[in-house]
């Protein structure tokens, strides 16, 4: 049920500076991981329908991260800091999805005085059977509820399974 439902998330990451003590791939790994609004996913192409040659506005999202801490406490960077840029900078579609009570989002990263992170992100629709990033939920549930006792919906339910069978 989940495989197939088409979402975005971060694809590809391209860091221009990095001076925290995670490595790269670290901190793209964790971009991948953040949850990105998919209102509008339809209007999306896939990456592979599109003619461009490696991403556009109609195929892809950007988002950029520019992060230096200059007080003497260590800064915590969150998805909230994560800014759409380029055609779609007023949509909904590809921006960070925050559900904690402050707004901030997941956090990415931590900087210590004096380091710094600039990177841009491409965000790209896909399917939960390419990878697990783009899985639009964490698990799903399904019960079988003959005689509707969770009063869901007002259909029909069987009397008795072996006659109807």
């Amino acid at each position: 049920m989940l495989a197939e439902i088409p979402t975005i998330a971060i694809d590809l990451v391209e860091i221009e500076e990095n001076s925290s003590v995670l490595a790269d791939e670290f901190i793209a790994h964790r971009l991948g991981l953040v949850p990105l609004n998919a209102d509008g996913v339809e209007n999306l192409l896939y990456a592979r329908e599109c003619d461009c040659e490696g991403c556009c506005e109609h195929c892809s999202v950007k988002l950029m991260l520019h992060a230096k801490c200059t007080g003497d406490e260590n800064m915590h960077v969150f998805a909230r800091d994560l800014v759409p840029t380029g055609e779609r900078v007023n949509q909904v579609l590809g921006t960070p999805v925050f559900s904690d009570a402050e707004g901030l989002g997941p956090l990415i990263l931590k900087l210590r005085p004096g380091q710094e992170v600039k990177l841009e992100c491409i965000a790209k629709k896909g399917i939960a059977k390419e990878h697990a990033k783009w899985a639009p939920s964490a698990a799903i549930g399904f019960e079988y509820d003959p005689h509707n006792k969770l009063r869901h919906i007002d259909l029909w339910y069987e009397s008795d399974a072996k006659s109807e069978w």
